[in-house]
């Protein structure tokens, strides 16, 4: 389970059992944000750990703790979270990288609030989106140093002197890249203006999947479907169709919701063969097709979602099928249109 693998990642870096601290003016509890303007204030960071802990930070009471969330955006867009949680067991230091910040902001009050009370993922109802992100937090074997620890400060009586707030170290000089993905659909509906009538479409689209782009290859089938001329029912063509697409897909996504809007190139052949004839024969007519494909589908698991395509095609070449003596048996559509459902499978 997600929560599993998380909590045990957490737990083996986070403090021990709560002890009475001793008398301070400053909270046991500290959080720091640093991050690009583009990102959440800290002010909503601190409010959303807050939330998972249960209570104001201002209240909680055991062992001291200071947490230091440094949030850069890389060259390729995405953003890169570094982590630091100091102790008195010592300091953890985490890496975590999403083509979003607000996901990272999320997925930093979680992993923070879990070194705060590691009990907050099993109260949570459901995985979440943020645990989904959390969970690919890596530790880093030999951590940079976190800032200096603030001074003791003196007895109550005295004034103690203002704290200098922690600096977060410099950037890493290597950066991650984008995170990409592999994913498999099949498909399967009915078409209309490919082949006679309606009838079944099955696809099978292997795809690369980036965060916010799709790029796939597809391979269909059109089962068999007859063509017959009016006044001689008995007589006319069996057709079949098969075809091959590749698409570019912008990607829009709604928490577990995707919206991918397809638009590609077909290329494909209609097989036909003669039936109700004393002599008959085979023959293949080439088709070229430009269609749009958009679709929505819902993430049941981080490695699966199914979903829903409709694609509107228009045929550049367009097959025709003649019988001789007899004339045209059938001249396919100028439009297409077609409606699938669809489960997808995604690796890693």
């Amino acid at each position: 389970m997600l929560h599993n693998g998380l909590a045990a990642a957490l737990l083996a870096g986070s403090t021990g059992p709560n002890s009475a601290p001793p008398a301070s003016p400053r909270p046991v509890v500290e959080f720091r944000w640093d991050a690009p303007a583009s990102c959440p204030a800290e002010a909503e960071v601190i409010a959303e750990l807050e939330r998972l802990l249960g209570g104001p930070l201002a209240e909680r009471k055991g062992s001291r703790l200071t947490a230091i969330a440094r949030v850069r955006q890389e060259p390729g867009g995405g953003f890169d979270l570094r982590l630091w949680t100091v102790s008195d067991e010592g300091t953890l230091q985490r890496s975590l990288t999403h083509a979003q910040c607000d996901a990272l902001a999320r997925a930093g009050a979680l992993i923070a609030a879990m070194a705060i009370d590691p009990s907050v993922l099993g109260r949570m109802s459901e995985e979440t989106d943020a645990a989904e992100v959390a969970a690919e937090a890596k530790t880093v074997e030999d951590p940079e140093p976190p800032p200096e620890p603030e001074p003791t400060p003196p007895e109550p009586q005295v004034e103690p002197p203002k704290p200098e707030p922690p600096q977060p170290p410099k950037p890493e000089k290597v950066k991650k890249g984008r995170r990409v993905r592999g994913g498999v659909r099949l498909g399967a509906g009915l078409s209309f203006g490919d082949l006679p009538g309606v009838g079944a479409l099955i696809r099978l689209t292997p795809a690369l999947i980036w965060p916010r782009a799709r790029l796939e290859f597809e391979v269909g089938y059109g089962p068999l479907r007859r063509a017959r001329f009016d006044d001689q029912p008995d007589r006319g063509a069996d057709l079949q169709l098969a075809v091959g697409a590749v698409r570019g897909c912008p990607l829009l996504r709604a928490r577990k919701f995707e919206f991918p809007l397809c638009a590609g190139l077909e290329l494909g052949a209609i097989y036909g063969r003669g039936v109700g004839y004393a002599i008959t024969s085979e023959g293949r007519q080439l088709f070229v097709a430009l269609h749009l494909a958009p679709g929505v589908f819902y993430a049941l698991h981080p490695r699966v979602a199914v979903g829903a395509i409709v694609e509107g095609a228009i045929h550049l070449v367009r097959p025709r099928f003649t019988v001789a003596n007899l004339g045209m048996i059938y001249h396919s559509a100028l439009a297409s249109v077609r409606a699938l459902l669809a489960v997808e499978v995604r690796f890693p």
